[in-house]
């Protein structure tokens, strides 16, 4: 496999502090301690088998390394939400110790809530992050009135993955992909066939559409949310470029008729439509399609590629996004759970001789992934480790990688996508609609945001 070096343009290394790690507090009493329990949630019970069993990998690793710890590991349930559930289970006293379920936007308005504990003594006295060695990408979402709520787990990279075989069905030529919203919605028109089915795109319509509808503002030029410069934030998808992307989200369903029939249909009725080729193309990470494929359905990973979103026209830039979820731990956690906790995270992620050991396992059972850990200093020794991956993962990844931007992120942003997410779907369900009542609509939910959250956005 041909190598290809990684250049991930969304990271920025800072500059190392050169300060010694702190050393810990002196037990003052000889007394018998009690065994230390953890629970961790681990990866949703519908993940693919060998993200599991990496998972697993790193638990029997942890439990070698650490015998006086107990550790309880859990799948979380399939088809759940896992931000209710965690939070169910904080309320029940039930909350894990640690899980990296959480994705990283997700993080202050639970440390705003109390929902998460404050780990501030672990990141401030953290050598590796006093060495410039720690991806600072989430760092400021990662904080509330000066303290640290979470440390990142991966970045992950999204774009529009497409089944070869689905396309070629349909009459699409794999060298010839789509790089403008004419020529997008010109193939999707012609691999659609409403009788085989098969549908050119699968629409992600459901209750958090706003996060795959951001890349397609960006690829019409616009921006979801803009710095005012003083700490707020300005609305951006009401904007003509966000209309633009709403209409042609709109126009893929009624005009070009080449999304399911149903748009609002759910996350792993979408997967399976993917896999069985009922889906050609698809907003989505790889790992979210390919890893359990060939297992469960017999159809080999080679047949999953991406593609970044189509720009606009050739004024504008294909975009793909990035995000990633970060490690959270529960706020009723003593310091010797939250002490062991954090001694997992530093082996499942930060151990650099153990993070090689696992990219040598998940290399052998077919399940590396394009994720980016989150030492900057073992990028590329991951991504030249990979080489079970199909012929041509590694150059699209490559792409996908040089034209990524972070998700949005500003105070407030989930409550704002969630007021977007109903706006979105009405205009999606209603079939006649007019471009002057999307953006009426646009801007109707802008102007609840700058209502409901004026500290966070402003004209």
């Amino acid at each position: 496999m041909k190598k290809v070096r990684f250049t991930v343009v969304l990271i920025l290394l800072l500059a190392s502090a050169g300060i010694a790690f702190a050393a810990g507090t002196a037990e003052t009493t000889a007394a018998p301690q009690q065994k230390v329990k953890i629970t961790v949630w681990g990866p949703l019970e519908n993940y693919s088998e060998a993200e599991k069993l990496s998972w697993n990998f790193c638990v029997e690793e942890f439990k070698k390394r650490n015998p006086d710890i107990e550790i309880e590991s859990i799948f979380s349930p399939a088809g759940t939400d896992y931000r209710q559930q965690y939070d169910k289970a904080l309320m029940a006293g039930e909350a894990p110790t640690v899980t990296n379920l959480l994705p990283y936007v997700d993080v202050q308005t639970r440390a705003a809530n109390g929902m998460i504990a404050d780990i501030s003594d672990f990141v401030d006295n953290w050598d590796l992050k006093k060495q410039g060695i720690v991806n600072p990408a989430m760092d400021e979402a990662l904080q509330y009135n000066g303290k640290w709520y979470g440390v990142m787990d991966y970045v992950y990279l999204a774009g529009t993955v497409y089944n070869k075989t689905a396309l070629k069905a349909g009459g699409g030529d794999v060298s010839k992909l789509p790089k403008t919203w004419d020529e997008f919605t010109s193939l999707g028109q012609k691999i659609t066939d409403l009788k085989t089915p098969r549908f050119g795109y699968l629409l992600l319509g459901m209750e958090w559409n706003a996060w795959p509808f951001t890349p397609w503002v960006w690829s019409a030029g616009g921006e979801m949310v803009i710095p005012n410069g003083n700490g707020t934030y300005k609305v951006g998808f009401s904007e003509e470029p966000g209309v633009d992307a709403a209409m042609l989200w709109h126009d893929m369903i009624w005009k070009y008729h080449m999304t399911q029939k149903d748009v609002l249909k759910s996350w792993n009725d979408l997967r399976d439509d993917m896999h069985s080729g009922r889906g050609v193309f698809a907003f989505g990470r790889m790992d979210h399609y390919a890893s359990d494929a060939e297992k469960k359905y017999g159809i080999p990973q080679s047949t999953f590629g991406i593609i970044p979103i189509p720009a606009k026209d050739a004024s504008q830039k294909q975009v793909s996004i990035a995000g990633g979820n970060a490690w959270i731990f529960s706020p009723t956690a003593t310091p010797a759970e939250l002490d062991a906790a954090w001694k997992f995270v530093q082996l499942f992620d930060y151990d650099k001789d153990f993070q090689i050991k696992k990219w040598e396992y998940e290399n052998s059972i077919g399940g590396i992934n394009n994720r980016i850990p989150p030492r900057v200093d073992i990028i590329d020794t991951k991504f030249s480790m990979a080489t079970s991956w199909p012929e041509g993962w590694a150059e699209e990844f490559s792409v996908i990688s040089a034209t990524a931007r972070m998700e949005p992120w500003c105070p407030n942003w989930n409550n704002l996508k969630n007021i977007l997410a109903p706006v979105l779907q009405k205009i999606l369900l209603t079939e006649n609609i007019s471009r002057n009542e999307v953006r009426d609509l646009l801007t109707q939910a802008a102007n609840e945001a700058y209502k409901m959250y004026p500290d966070t956005f402003r004209k």
